[in-house]
């Protein structure tokens, strides 16, 4: 991995907002922003963030988007995808946890800043019948896209019980399917799934106890393959000199070049701040020589387009009495960073000081993508 460079602590501009400290939310991104849903903190007057945030990455500003419609009312561990511009929110928990849960789909038009309640559209059976179903209420669960426009929703918490149920829902369709095949993997919740088009595949989890048995280990890992409808398991390989990643739940996990990144997280009884990489083609695992800053879970990791991982959040001690929660906005370039991007965090920098000059770069005909990052 020595493409990998170092874990940056980002420092908003001087005259920005900032979120209030939050555990629970979900982080996705584009190019040029990264967008933070919903969280939790005891500490918050309404203990659950109802809202929508913008961190703009070339300007290091934060912005609390004004959105209407439908809003979320769970938005703790809720399911958030982005999908060209359309960010796509799936279940999640209000407050206490497991008595007011969700299983509706909502969906925000970042352009309009507009929210959507799509459960309107599809059938509320009862969920033990195996054709147009939709989910059980609950959070904690993963969610992924595939290539053809289906939602796939796998496990997640009633708050009581936790499942390794599988739906699929048809964005063209508007419609729920119960997914049913043999050699699911065991229950859970706050586990990690990604993406590579052919297959999702279940990253870690665990239950609600602290019981570190209560855990899924990394040794091995499980795939859905999205063409023969199957379950699979895939044996990994140590990292030499240091093993495997200890299992682990409530941790952040990208995806970049077919190259799975983990980081932080908890076990029940001790929270990481470790970061390892896992290539899906020989499943071999690798631990990262940077950390993060502190150890940290509940926390939500995404990657930019161009390789750059952040890391926004979460929970720093398992002290009760303390309960200290982040809002700080880690990053760590996953590849080595093209010279177009590198000059523009020049240019962008020269930019935040001073916005005249915002004009002069139009004239000189840098590229309109990038100017966007700044406007």
């Amino acid at each position: 991995m020595a493409s990998v460079k170092f874990v940056e602590t980002v420092k908003p501009s001087r005259l920005s907002k900032i979120p209030p400290p939050r555990s629970g939310h979900r982080c996705c991104c584009d190019e040029g922003n990264i967008y933070v849903f919903g969280g939790y903190s005891p500490h918050h007057k309404d203990e659950l963030f109802q809202e929508l945030w913008r961190f703009n990455v070339a300007t290091k500003t934060w912005k609390l988007l004004p959105t209407t419609g439908s809003f979320p009312t769970e938005v703790a561990s809720s399911c958030v995808i982005l999908d060209k511009g359309n960010l796509v929110v799936f279940g999640g928990s209000g407050v206490p946890f497991g008595m007011c849960n969700s299983k509706k789909l909502h969906v925000c038009s970042l352009k309009t800043l507009q929210w959507f309640d799509l459960s309107d559209r599809y059938s509320e059976r009862a969920e033990n019948e195996d054709e147009d179903v939709s989910p059980i209420a609950g959070y904690g669960q993963s969610m992924v896209l595939s290539s053809d426009k289906e939602l796939y929703v796998f496990g997640g918490t009633t708050g009581l019980e936790f499942n390794s149920f599988l739906y699929r829902y048809s964005l063209k369709e508007h419609k729920w399917n119960k997914v049913s095949c043999d050699h699911s993997p065991i229950p859970r919740y706050r586990h990690e799934s990604i993406c590579d088009g052919q297959r999702f595949y279940v990253i870690g989890g665990g239950r609600g106890s602290r019981d570190p048995n209560n855990y899924f280990q990394l040794d091995k890992i499980e795939s859905f393959n999205l063409e023969s409808k199957r379950w699979e398991e895939h044996v990994c390989y140590p990292s030499k000199p240091y093993g495997f990643p200890k299992r682990r739940r409530c941790h952040g996990c990208v995806m970049y070049n077919s190259t799975v990144f983990i980081c932080g997280g908890y076990d029940g009884l001790t929270i990481f701040d470790d970061i390892w990489s896992l290539d899906l083609a020989t499943f071999q695992w690798e631990k990262i020589p940077q950390m993060l800053p502190y150890p940290v879970y509940f926390h939500s990791a995404t990657v930019t387009p161009s390789g750059c991982m952040y890391v926004f959040g979460g929970v720093k001690t398992l002290n009760s009495t303390e309960d200290v929660r982040s809002n700080d906005i880690f990053r760590m370039w996953l590849t080595q960073p093209s010279l177009a991007e590198l000059c523009w965090e020049v240019v962008t920098a020269c930019l935040q000081r001073n916005k005249a000059l915002l004009s002069e770069a139009r004239k000189l005909g840098i590229p309109h993508h990038f100017l966007q990052r700044v406007m």
